[in-house]
Protein backbone atom coordinates (compact mmCIF):
# COMPACT_ATOMS: atom_id res chain seq x y z
CA UNK A 1 0.00 0.00 0.00
CA UNK A 2 2.72 2.40 1.12
CA UNK A 3 4.28 1.65 -2.65
CA UNK A 4 1.21 2.51 -4.47
CA UNK A 5 0.67 5.86 -2.89
CA UNK A 6 4.41 6.86 -3.34
CA UNK A 7 4.51 6.23 -6.91
CA UNK A 8 0.59 6.67 -7.85
CA UNK A 9 1.28 9.59 -9.89
CA UNK A 10 3.57 7.99 -12.06
CA UNK A 11 1.72 7.32 -14.64
CA UNK A 12 2.29 5.58 -18.62
CA UNK A 13 0.97 7.53 -21.33
CA UNK A 14 -2.11 5.21 -21.80
CA UNK A 15 -3.11 5.59 -18.41
CA UNK A 16 -2.55 9.47 -18.96
CA UNK A 17 -4.91 9.91 -22.29
CA UNK A 18 -8.03 7.66 -20.63
CA UNK A 19 -7.51 10.09 -17.63
CA UNK A 20 -7.39 13.37 -19.60
CA UNK A 21 -10.66 11.66 -21.74
CA UNK A 22 -12.37 11.72 -18.38
CA UNK A 23 -11.72 15.19 -17.87
CA UNK A 24 -12.81 16.12 -20.83
CA UNK A 25 -16.27 14.15 -20.77
CA UNK A 26 -17.09 16.38 -18.00
CA UNK A 27 -17.27 19.09 -20.49
CA UNK A 28 -20.26 17.19 -21.65
CA UNK A 29 -23.23 18.74 -19.41
CA UNK A 30 -21.99 22.06 -20.66
CA UNK A 31 -22.65 21.27 -24.56
CA UNK A 32 -26.24 19.55 -23.36
CA UNK A 33 -26.84 22.87 -21.76
CA UNK A 34 -25.70 25.01 -24.01
CA UNK A 35 -27.28 27.77 -26.05
CA UNK A 36 -27.22 27.77 -30.21
CA UNK A 37 -24.67 31.15 -30.00
CA UNK A 38 -22.21 29.34 -27.40
CA UNK A 39 -21.90 25.84 -28.98
CA UNK A 40 -18.70 27.10 -30.64
CA UNK A 41 -17.61 28.38 -27.85
CA UNK A 42 -17.43 25.50 -26.21
CA UNK A 43 -15.53 23.62 -28.73
CA UNK A 44 -12.90 26.89 -29.26
CA UNK A 45 -12.61 26.52 -25.63
CA UNK A 46 -12.54 22.70 -25.20
CA UNK A 47 -9.41 22.82 -28.26
CA UNK A 48 -7.66 25.59 -26.60
CA UNK A 49 -7.50 23.92 -23.60
CA UNK A 50 -6.06 20.99 -24.83
CA UNK A 51 -3.61 22.67 -26.52
CA UNK A 52 -2.85 24.67 -23.55
CA UNK A 53 -2.54 21.65 -21.96
CA UNK A 54 0.01 19.95 -24.22
CA UNK A 55 2.25 23.59 -24.14
CA UNK A 56 2.37 22.90 -20.59
CA UNK A 57 3.85 19.50 -21.04
CA UNK A 58 6.30 20.72 -23.17
CA UNK A 59 6.86 23.51 -20.81
CA UNK A 60 7.61 21.24 -17.19
CA UNK A 61 9.72 19.47 -20.02
CA UNK A 62 12.00 22.05 -21.74
CA UNK A 63 12.57 23.51 -17.87
CA UNK A 64 14.05 19.56 -16.91
CA UNK A 65 11.31 19.32 -14.53
CA UNK A 66 10.96 15.78 -16.27
CA UNK A 67 13.29 13.86 -18.06
CA UNK A 68 10.36 12.70 -20.42
CA UNK A 69 7.35 14.64 -22.07
CA UNK A 70 4.88 13.07 -19.67
CA UNK A 71 0.99 12.93 -19.67
CA UNK A 72 1.36 14.18 -15.82
CA UNK A 73 0.74 17.92 -16.35
CA UNK A 74 -1.08 17.44 -19.64
CA UNK A 75 -3.95 15.58 -16.82
CA UNK A 76 -3.51 18.43 -14.10
CA UNK A 77 -4.43 21.31 -16.57
CA UNK A 78 -7.41 19.35 -17.85
CA UNK A 79 -8.48 18.68 -14.40
CA UNK A 80 -8.47 22.08 -13.28
CA UNK A 81 -10.05 23.27 -16.34
CA UNK A 82 -12.78 20.98 -16.42
CA UNK A 83 -13.65 21.84 -12.56
CA UNK A 84 -14.89 25.40 -13.95
CA UNK A 85 -17.75 24.84 -16.10
CA UNK A 86 -18.80 28.82 -15.70
CA UNK A 87 -15.33 29.29 -17.55
CA UNK A 88 -16.63 26.17 -20.49
CA UNK A 89 -17.00 29.04 -23.00
CA UNK A 90 -14.00 31.57 -21.65
CA UNK A 91 -12.31 31.31 -25.16
CA UNK A 92 -10.78 34.86 -24.16
CA UNK A 93 -9.18 33.19 -20.83
CA UNK A 94 -7.19 30.33 -22.69
CA UNK A 95 -6.00 32.38 -25.21
CA UNK A 96 -4.52 34.47 -22.44
CA UNK A 97 -2.97 31.16 -21.20
CA UNK A 98 -1.76 30.60 -25.05
CA UNK A 99 -0.21 33.84 -24.79
CA UNK A 100 1.03 32.94 -21.20
CA UNK A 101 2.65 29.94 -22.03
CA UNK A 102 4.54 31.00 -25.28
CA UNK A 103 5.89 34.04 -23.26
CA UNK A 104 7.27 31.56 -20.30
CA UNK A 105 9.11 29.51 -23.35
CA UNK A 106 10.75 32.66 -24.36
CA UNK A 107 11.88 33.86 -20.38
CA UNK A 108 13.13 29.98 -20.00
CA UNK A 109 15.81 30.12 -23.36
CA UNK A 110 16.92 33.62 -21.26
CA UNK A 111 18.97 32.76 -18.70
CA UNK A 112 22.04 35.31 -17.82
CA UNK A 113 21.52 36.75 -21.79
CA UNK A 114 22.93 39.82 -22.25
CA UNK A 115 20.98 40.41 -25.42
CA UNK A 116 17.17 39.53 -24.77
CA UNK A 117 16.37 42.32 -26.85
CA UNK A 118 14.40 40.61 -29.27
CA UNK A 119 12.69 38.34 -26.47
CA UNK A 120 11.43 41.26 -24.68
CA UNK A 121 9.85 43.13 -27.54
CA UNK A 122 7.88 39.98 -28.75
CA UNK A 123 7.48 38.58 -25.27
CA UNK A 124 5.77 42.57 -24.04
CA UNK A 125 3.66 42.36 -27.63
CA UNK A 126 1.66 39.24 -27.35
CA UNK A 127 0.86 40.53 -23.98
CA UNK A 128 0.19 43.96 -25.51
CA UNK A 129 -2.08 42.00 -28.39
CA UNK A 130 -3.91 40.05 -25.61
CA UNK A 131 -5.10 43.02 -23.78
CA UNK A 132 -7.46 43.88 -26.79
CA UNK A 133 -9.50 41.05 -25.95
CA UNK A 134 -8.76 40.53 -22.21
CA UNK A 135 -7.55 44.39 -20.27
CA UNK A 136 -6.97 42.32 -17.00
CA UNK A 137 -3.95 40.36 -19.08
CA UNK A 138 -1.78 44.11 -18.55
CA UNK A 139 -1.29 42.89 -14.93
CA UNK A 140 0.78 40.28 -17.00
CA UNK A 141 3.71 43.20 -17.73
CA UNK A 142 4.88 43.75 -13.84
CA UNK A 143 5.35 39.89 -14.16
CA UNK A 144 6.99 39.81 -17.12
CA UNK A 145 9.76 42.62 -16.11
CA UNK A 146 9.95 40.93 -12.58
CA UNK A 147 10.69 37.33 -14.99
CA UNK A 148 13.49 39.02 -17.20
CA UNK A 149 15.21 39.85 -13.80
CA UNK A 150 14.71 36.75 -12.32
CA UNK A 151 16.45 35.09 -15.31
CA UNK A 152 19.04 37.66 -14.92
CA UNK A 153 18.68 39.45 -18.39
CA UNK A 154 17.39 42.39 -17.23
CA UNK A 155 19.24 45.19 -18.61
CA UNK A 156 18.43 49.06 -20.19
CA UNK A 157 18.27 47.55 -23.85
CA UNK A 158 16.04 44.93 -22.60
CA UNK A 159 14.12 47.45 -21.07
CA UNK A 160 14.00 49.73 -23.96
CA UNK A 161 12.59 47.33 -26.13
CA UNK A 162 9.90 46.28 -24.15
CA UNK A 163 9.30 49.75 -23.44
CA UNK A 164 8.94 49.83 -27.62
CA UNK A 165 6.68 47.55 -28.04
CA UNK A 166 4.42 49.18 -25.48
CA UNK A 167 4.71 52.34 -27.33
CA UNK A 168 3.39 50.67 -30.71
CA UNK A 169 0.23 49.18 -28.87
CA UNK A 170 -0.25 52.19 -27.95
CA UNK A 171 -0.18 54.21 -30.86
CA UNK A 172 -2.37 51.42 -32.50
CA UNK A 173 -4.62 51.66 -30.14
CA UNK A 174 -4.96 55.82 -30.51
CA UNK A 175 -5.45 55.18 -34.10
CA UNK A 176 -7.98 52.91 -33.94
CA UNK A 177 -9.88 54.92 -31.37
CA UNK A 178 -9.50 58.18 -33.74
CA UNK A 179 -10.27 56.35 -37.20
CA UNK A 180 -13.51 53.89 -36.19
CA UNK A 181 -14.49 55.60 -32.42
CA UNK A 182 -17.97 54.09 -32.79
CA UNK A 183 -16.55 50.57 -32.96
CA UNK A 184 -13.59 50.89 -30.58
CA UNK A 185 -14.87 51.90 -26.99
CA UNK A 186 -12.39 52.38 -23.67
CA UNK A 187 -13.52 51.95 -20.55
CA UNK A 188 -11.76 53.40 -17.73
CA UNK A 189 -10.60 50.70 -15.12
CA UNK A 190 -12.41 52.59 -12.44
CA UNK A 191 -15.90 52.83 -14.45
CA UNK A 192 -15.38 49.19 -15.21
CA UNK A 193 -14.48 48.14 -11.57
CA UNK A 194 -18.09 50.29 -10.26
CA UNK A 195 -20.34 49.10 -13.04
CA UNK A 196 -19.22 45.44 -12.14
CA UNK A 197 -20.27 45.48 -8.13
CA UNK A 198 -23.63 46.79 -9.06
CA UNK A 199 -25.97 43.82 -8.76
CA UNK A 200 -23.21 41.19 -8.85
CA UNK A 201 -24.54 37.85 -8.56
CA UNK A 202 -21.81 35.29 -7.80
CA UNK A 203 -23.14 31.40 -8.32
CA UNK A 204 -22.26 29.52 -5.68
CA UNK A 205 -20.61 26.66 -6.92
CA UNK A 206 -18.51 29.43 -8.95
CA UNK A 207 -17.32 30.72 -6.04
CA UNK A 208 -16.68 26.89 -4.13
CA UNK A 209 -14.38 26.62 -7.49
CA UNK A 210 -12.36 30.07 -7.03
CA UNK A 211 -12.05 29.18 -3.14
CA UNK A 212 -10.99 25.63 -3.99
CA UNK A 213 -8.56 26.93 -6.86
CA UNK A 214 -6.65 29.31 -4.12
CA UNK A 215 -6.50 26.62 -1.68
CA UNK A 216 -4.22 24.48 -4.43
CA UNK A 217 -2.64 27.81 -5.37
CA UNK A 218 -1.30 28.37 -2.21
CA UNK A 219 -0.72 24.33 -1.40
CA UNK A 220 1.54 23.84 -4.36
CA UNK A 221 3.40 27.39 -3.91
CA UNK A 222 4.54 26.27 -0.26
CA UNK A 223 4.92 22.77 -1.82
CA UNK A 224 7.76 23.75 -4.60
CA UNK A 225 9.49 25.97 -1.92
CA UNK A 226 10.58 22.87 -0.24
CA UNK A 227 13.75 22.02 -1.67
CA UNK A 228 13.59 24.67 -4.00
CA UNK A 229 17.43 25.23 -3.87
CA UNK A 230 18.19 21.59 -5.15
CA UNK A 231 16.88 22.33 -8.00
CA UNK A 232 18.43 23.40 -11.13
CA UNK A 233 18.72 26.41 -12.63
CA UNK A 234 15.83 25.88 -15.38
CA UNK A 235 13.88 24.35 -13.01
CA UNK A 236 14.48 27.51 -10.16
CA UNK A 237 13.73 29.86 -13.02
CA UNK A 238 10.28 27.94 -14.09
CA UNK A 239 8.68 27.58 -10.25
CA UNK A 240 10.08 31.05 -9.86
CA UNK A 241 7.73 32.42 -12.65
CA UNK A 242 4.84 30.38 -11.59
CA UNK A 243 4.63 31.77 -8.58
CA UNK A 244 4.78 35.12 -9.72
CA UNK A 245 1.48 34.34 -11.80
CA UNK A 246 -0.20 33.50 -8.81
CA UNK A 247 0.93 36.22 -6.55
CA UNK A 248 -1.02 38.45 -9.13
CA UNK A 249 -3.45 35.99 -10.47
CA UNK A 250 -4.79 34.89 -7.06
CA UNK A 251 -5.74 38.45 -5.24
CA UNK A 252 -7.54 39.27 -8.60
CA UNK A 253 -9.85 36.44 -8.42
CA UNK A 254 -10.99 38.27 -5.52
CA UNK A 255 -12.29 41.09 -7.06
CA UNK A 256 -15.48 41.27 -9.27
CA UNK A 257 -15.66 38.36 -12.18
CA UNK A 258 -16.57 41.01 -14.88
CA UNK A 259 -13.27 42.51 -14.85
CA UNK A 260 -11.14 39.94 -13.93
CA UNK A 261 -12.86 36.71 -15.08
CA UNK A 262 -9.60 35.90 -17.74
CA UNK A 263 -7.25 35.63 -14.87
CA UNK A 264 -8.94 32.51 -13.40
CA UNK A 265 -7.12 30.59 -16.26
CA UNK A 266 -4.03 31.64 -16.09
CA UNK A 267 -4.64 30.87 -12.12
CA UNK A 268 -4.76 27.30 -13.22
CA UNK A 269 -2.32 27.42 -15.84
CA UNK A 270 0.10 28.25 -12.76
CA UNK A 271 -1.19 25.79 -10.34
CA UNK A 272 -1.34 22.59 -12.52
CA UNK A 273 2.26 23.40 -13.83
CA UNK A 274 3.26 23.71 -10.07
CA UNK A 275 1.07 20.57 -9.47
CA UNK A 276 3.01 18.61 -11.91
CA UNK A 277 6.03 19.79 -10.56
CA UNK A 278 5.45 18.48 -6.77
CA UNK A 279 3.99 15.23 -7.73
CA UNK A 280 6.39 14.64 -10.19
CA UNK A 281 9.37 15.53 -8.16
CA UNK A 282 7.91 14.65 -4.54
CA UNK A 283 7.37 10.54 -4.06
CA UNK A 284 6.20 9.91 -0.60
CA UNK A 285 2.62 8.28 0.96
CA UNK A 286 1.94 11.99 1.65
CA UNK A 287 2.16 13.01 -2.22
CA UNK A 288 0.35 10.49 -3.11
CA UNK A 289 -2.93 11.44 -0.69
CA UNK A 290 -2.81 14.76 -1.49
CA UNK A 291 -2.87 13.32 -5.70
CA UNK A 292 -5.75 11.40 -4.96
CA UNK A 293 -7.31 14.24 -3.04
CA UNK A 294 -6.79 16.76 -5.77
CA UNK A 295 -8.09 14.60 -8.21
CA UNK A 296 -11.48 13.98 -5.78
CA UNK A 297 -12.05 17.60 -4.94
CA UNK A 298 -11.26 18.95 -8.53
CA UNK A 299 -14.05 16.65 -10.04
CA UNK A 300 -16.83 17.59 -7.30
CA UNK A 301 -17.68 20.79 -8.81
CA UNK A 302 -18.58 19.40 -12.47
CA UNK A 303 -19.96 16.58 -10.95
CA UNK A 304 -22.67 18.89 -8.51
CA UNK A 305 -23.51 21.17 -11.94
CA UNK A 306 -24.62 17.89 -13.41
CA UNK A 307 -26.75 17.29 -10.60
CA UNK A 308 -28.18 20.95 -10.47
CA UNK A 309 -28.96 20.98 -13.78
CA UNK A 310 -30.97 17.64 -13.41
CA UNK A 311 -32.92 18.99 -10.62
CA UNK A 312 -33.63 22.03 -11.90
CA UNK A 313 -35.26 20.76 -15.11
Amino acid sequence: MRYFFRHIAEWSWLTGILMSVVCLCLWIPSFLHAADGTVWHLVATMLMSVVNALLLMYLVYEAGITRTRQSLPVFCYLLLTAASPALHTCWEGQLAVLVLAAVCLMLLNTYRSENAVQESFISTLLICAAVLVLPDMLFMLPVLWIGFAVQRAFNLRVALASVVAVCIFALYLWLSVMLFPDAFGIVSLHDAFCRSWIGLQIPMLSAVSVLLLEVWGVLFAVWAMIGFSRETNRAQSLVLLLLLILLVSMPMLLFPPLLFSSLQPVAYFATAALAAYCFSTRQSVAAGVIFLLFILLNIINPVLTIVESYLTQ
